[in-house]
């Protein structure tokens, strides 16, 4: 697994402009199925969860529940959660070069390369939800 340090020599974030805002950029190769990033998580009580629609921490929510897929994001009254480190700024691709996995228990995200990574790519994950911004 990578530490903080090693993670700040791989990753970088990039302003792509107005467009597509903020995202992250990989520093080095990344192989294939290797562990990008791990990420703790912040927890949003169910009680909670609705208050942050209508605020921008509504673009950096995962769903936290078991058995949850983020599609669900819309419908569902659980827990959520926020991100820390690089994983809250990946952007979306219906075509992802990296995805991510939660640990429920745990409170972590891993983000794990999902094919080769080069050097200068953008990193990006599918959100698996119906966006509220236009992809293209």
């Amino acid at each position: 697994m990578l530490g903080a340090s090693d993670e700040r020599k791989l990753l970088r974030v990039v302003d792509f402009g107005a467009r597509k805002g903020r995202g992250v950029i990989a520093l080095q190769d990344i192989r294939a199925g290797e562990l990008i990033e791990r990420s703790p998580v912040l927890l949003i009580p169910g009680k909670d969860r609705r208050s942050v629609d209508p605020t921008v921490i509504f673009t950096y929510v995962f769903m936290w529940e078991h058995d949850t897929v983020e599609e669900d994001l819309y419908k569902h009254e659980g827990r959520a959660a926020i991100a820390l480190g690089f994983t809250s700024l990946l952007n979306h691709s219906y075509a992802p070069n990296a995805v991510f996995h939660r640990h429920i228990d745990e409170l972590l995200i891993d983000i794990t390369a999902a094919q080769d990574i080069q050097a200068g790519d953008e990193i990006t994950i599918d959100y698996q939800m119906t966006l509220w911004f236009d992809p293209n």
